[in-house]
């Protein structure tokens, strides 16, 4: 079976790679795995879609038409048409979560069998494929109270019941996009960023950013650092990477915290200064904006789900 995780050449993945088909025409793979080096990735049956819930790592597509979409945590890559994918790669190395293919003809009975469980909603894959045309065959889905509940919940699940859970979300997005596709970015207009140097430029301050979140930074440091122009760095590094620069900066910082306070080894202080913030205040506002949530209750969240699965660990052996 071609999808996302069989690279047709170039580098080679590694790491724990589990398939279940969790109904006819519907498989679930989850994942945590690394890939050598960027490779392309092989042409998908055109009744197809791919899910991919992005739970660490993050993921970065190069299109042919010369745009790039970036996966991060939280987020969802959806492909309805992969002739568009140049090829692929895992910017911080690995890349971990829950992948879901469908094959739109073979899943017919088993989609309608579970719309009509769900109270007879209507889901007209024909219509999604249609929808996704405008966004080039793929598009990552972010940002919105759906992903990050859907994020929430597939964390703390056994392994073996997350491929269940992800196909029932992913047949839940499927509906959402055919009644309503506000949870799909808007088709970009505006020509693809043709300047290599400057979209090198743009992925360096990327990676810089990543490495020094503990580090207070602006765009005007950062365009002085790697020499070129506030201007220029955040219209290119939107291009690149779908959301503007102080954005993509916030969201790496909060997604860091979030996992140190899941480790749970640090205070709550000593995480804001880890990524990037001098005042504990200013950190809650920006970690609660993002997760609805308080560092501390964050936290406890995470250690009670953990003492729930463990318990559910032990019932069941």
């Amino acid at each position: 079976m071609k999808t996302l995780l069989t690279p047709d050449a170039g580098g080679a993945l590694s790491g724990r790679i589990r398939w279940d088909e969790v109904m006819e025409g519907v498989h679930a793979c989850s994942f945590d795995c690394a890939l050598s080096d960027p490779a392309a990735i092989p042409v998908l049956d055109r009744l197809h879609f791919e899910l991919l819930f992005c739970l660490s790592g993050s993921l970065r597509l190069e299109r042919r038409d010369r745009r790039v979409l970036s996966l991060q945590e939280g987020s969802i890559l959806l492909v309805s048409d992969s002739s568009n994918i140049h090829r692929l790669s895992f910017p911080k190395g690995r890349l971990g979560g829950e992948l879901v293919t469908v094959d739109a003809a073979a899943a017919r009975e088993s989609l309608a069998r579970l719309c009509a469980l769900l109270g007879g909603l209507q889901l007209d894959t024909a219509q999604v494929r249609s929808l996704m045309q405008a966004h080039g065959g793929s598009a990552v889905i972010r940002d919105s109270a759906w992903t990050d509940a859907v994020s929430a919940a597939l964390r703390p699940l056994p392994a073996e019941d997350r491929a269940r859970y992800s196909v029932l979300k992913a047949a839940e997005l499927l509906y959402l996009l055919c009644s309503d596709n506000a949870l799909l970015p808007a088709p970009s207009s505006a020509p693809p960023y043709h300047d290599r140097y400057q979209a090198g430029i743009a992925q360096q301050v990327q990676e810089y950013m990543v490495a020094h979140l503990s580090e207070p930074m602006t765009i005007a440091q950062l365009a002085a650092r790697f020499h070129t122009s506030p201007t220029a760095l955040k219209d290119c590094f939107r291009q690149l990477y779908g959301r503007p620069l102080h954005q993509y900066l916030l969201e790496c910082r909060v997604q860091k915290a979030a996992a140190l306070l899941r480790e749970g080894r640090l205070p709550v202080t000593e995480v804001a200064a880890a990524v990037g913030y001098t005042s504990a205040s200013q950190f809650g506002v920006a970690f609660k904006r993002r997760f609805h949530l308080t560092p501390s209750q964050f936290r406890r969240l995470s250690r009670e789900e953990k003492n729930q699965n463990r318990v559910f660990l032990s019932k069941s052996e």
